[in-house]
Formats: C-alpha cells, structure tokens, sequence
C-alpha cells in the first residue's frame, strides 16, 4: 500500500492539523465583520472577498472569514427557522363576540 492519507484506519482520513494559528473572534472583531455584512447589503450578497477587503484587518486570511461567514449565516437561518416555528405554532387568541 503507497503512503495515502487513509492508511490504516478504516477509510477515515488522518487529521492534519494547520501549523497557522486558530483565529479567535473577539466581540470587536466580530461587531467589524457584522458592519461590513451591513454595508454589503446583508448576509446574503456579502461574499468572503469583499468582507475581507472591508474589515481590513491584518493577518485575517480569506479562510477565516469564509468559515465566519458559514457560520454566521446558519445561525441566522436557525433563528429565523426557530422565530417561525413559534410563531406558527402559537394559537391566535378567539374572538370574542359581544352580545
């Protein structure tokens, strides 16, 4: 067998793991990464590229936003997803009739 990254265990792939150090996003980091969503006009037309050009900041990668912005963008559609669901499942109040 040649040196793939399967190896021996059973098909599942060796975790490697990066020599760059993980990015912690600090509430200021993230509140910049926020304004530049708003400024592109919403999560959904914001691309990784144009967040990274507006953030400026250094040492921040494209990779680091890509996996922000997924992230983000999930959690947005889960709350959505949960604000409906309880909205949905709320009985409207019965009217009263006077009489």
């Amino acid at each position: 067998m040649g040196s793939s990254s399967y190896g021996r265990n059973n098909g599942v792939r060796q975790y490697v793991r990066s020599k760059v150090p993980r990015l912690r996003w600090t509430p200021d980091l993230h509140h910049c990464f926020v304004h530049a969503i708003d400024r592109l006009g919403g999560q959904d037309k914001a691309t990784p590229k144009l967040v990274l050009q507006l953030m400026d900041v250094r040492g921040l990668t494209i990779s680091h936003v890509k996996s922000h912005l997924q992230m983000y963008r999930s959690m947005k559609n889960d709350a959505t997803r949960q604000e409906t669901s309880i909205i949905l499942s709320t009985p409207y109040p019965k009217k009263q009739h006077v009489v």
